[in-house]
């Protein structure tokens, strides 16, 4: 009491750095941290009547060429009266290899993503990344660069936390020691020297446990424990990881009632792809490069696989010899990305082979959807538009009516809807509706299962079994009446 302590400020902690190009993500491993909406699009990209979509699979090899696969695309549809638009979506992550396709993919489809085609891209990045698997000894199928995106493990961060803390105290009891009026007193100068010196001691204690847990094997960091220590034994594990990898996207694509392509990607370091030109030699070319080693070493190694796949259905195809007559300038970097023109290339080499496939679906009408579970989402052959008001009004030959209003916002949907039928014969209508001389069947956009998809919004309301002479409906809200109003009589 009487006692005046004055405790030192708070120290200024400065917000860590923000990393501008990675970030975690939960399922799929290191992604970007960038503008790229595709891949984090919610809900993801649908199916519409009008639209073949695309899912593009790869690293950023596949990323940038995505934008020429879009331009390649429209003009081969345009080309072909092909009715229907391509819509290329990025699946893309920098630096992905599988797993990680796989993963981004079953995803991207639990949380309601629909396609027609799905096409990956890859290669380089299985095999090049062994190196850095061997030199920095981390699992060579956890996600590019994890090691050193992870920083401090769970308890490395306790411990450090700790001493954290213990500095803290450390330095107000320094500060109380010089400011407090008791600094003159030597009882009191010897208990908080005391107590400085036993945190002192905790403070070397947990530093040594500190590294004592940095020498543990983190399965947090490194992942499970290599298998596999040489090249030798290594690659041959990486290609088949792709290899089940691209058999495990095809049956996804299949259960997704989409088509499934695998392209494994052109590289300058696959010997004899491509006549190198001056510039590339000098800016794209480093085959001392580890990476560059284990490219060379390891496309081979995806090649021998290129016949098992074909033999399993899968439209697979080899474009690392897609350069061959191209003397050039086509690669940019070291690595293995494209300048324009090499972008162009490699997108109509990838158009040319799909283009059964492209044909067929970009030729489809309404009536021949692509899957069964497409067909819910598409009009029938018997389809019939009956009139439109804010939503159009179709009916699907005798036994469903479908509501279907394009740029639609939530609002939209809030109004109740009233459909009143007047059945051929009025003895069909319980008594109670036979003067009224029409069947009421009100309803909300929540009751019948209303749904928003791609900027839509569809109902799909089921017909009585009686034949309709007459049907009206709209929607309307209290104090306003009715919003819009459609009639239509059916021929006898």
């Amino acid at each position: 009491p009487g006692m005046l302590y004055f405790p030192p400020p708070p120290p200024q902690v400065k917000p860590a750095a923000a990393n501008s190009l990675w970030t975690h993500h939960p399922f799929y491993g290191l992604v970007k941290n960038l503008p790229w909406p595709d891949l984090n699009e919610t809900p993801p990209a649908q199916r519409r009547e009008d639209t073949v979509v695309i899912g593009l699979l790869g690293g950023s090899v596949a990323e940038f060429v995505k934008p020429f696969l879009q331009r390649a695309l429209n003009r081969y549809f345009a080309a072909n009266d092909l009715p229907r638009q391509p819509v290329v979506v990025g699946l893309t992550i920098l630096g992905s290899k599988q797993p990680q396709q796989t993963m981004v993919l079953a995803n991207t489809l639990l949380l309601g993503g629909e396609f027609d085609l799905i096409v990956n891209l890859d290669g380089f990045n299985e095999v090049s990344s062994t190196a850095q698997s061997m030199e920095k000894g981390f699992f060579p199928f956890y996600p590019f660069s994890w090691r050193s995106s992870v920083g401090l493990t769970t308890e490395e961060l306790l411990r450090a936390g700790q001493i954290g803390v213990l500095r803290r105290k450390q330095a107000r009891l320094a500060a109380a020691g010089a400011t407090s009026p008791l600094r003159w007193s030597a009882v009191f100068g010897l208990a908080n020297r005391y107590r400085r010196e036993r945190i002192a001691a905790e403070i070397i204690q947990r530093n040594h446990e500190l590294a004592a847990t940095q020498s543990y094997y983190s399965l947090e960091k490194y992942g499970p424990r290599r298998w596999r220590e040489t090249e030798e034994e290594l690659l041959p594990e990486v290609a088949r990881i792709w290899y089940r990898g691209s058999l495990a996207l095809a049956r996804l694509a299949e259960l997704a009632g989409a088509e499934y392509y695998h392209f494994l990607q052109p590289n300058q370091y696959v010997p004899g792809a491509k006549p190198l030109s001056p510039e590339e030699r000098e800016s794209a070319y480093v085959p001392g490069w580890s990476p560059a080693i284990m490219a060379a070493r390891g496309y081979p190694q995806l090649r021998e696989l290129n016949q098992d796949l074909a033999s399993r259905g899968i439209n697979y195809f080899d474009l690392t010899g897609i350069f061959v007559d191209h003397p050039e300038t086509l690669y940019r970097d070291r690595c293995c990305h494209l300048n324009a023109r090499g972008n162009e290339l490699l997108a109509a080499a990838m158009v040319q082979r799909l283009e059964p496939s492209l044909l067929r679906l970009g030729g489809e009408t309404p009536a021949g959807p692509v899957s069964a579970l497409a067909a819910a989402r598409r009009p029938a052959e018997t389809d019939t538009w009956l009139f439109g008001g804010d939503f159009q009004v179709y009916r699907r030959g005798a036994t469903r009516l479908r509501y279907v209003r394009e740029n639609c916002i939530p609002a939209d949907t809030k109004a109740r809807f009233f459909l009143h039928l007047t059945p051929r014969d009025l003895t069909a209508l319980p008594p109670p509706r036979r003067e009224a001389g029409f069947d009421n069947r009100d309803f909300s956009f929540a009751e019948v299962g209303g749904r928003f998809w791609q900027g839509q919004c569809i109902i799909r309301f089921p017909l009585p079994g009686y034949p309709i002479a007459q049907l009206r409906t709209g929607q309307y809200a209290p104090g306003a009446g009715e919003l819009w109003s459609g009639e239509f009589a059916f021929r006898e």
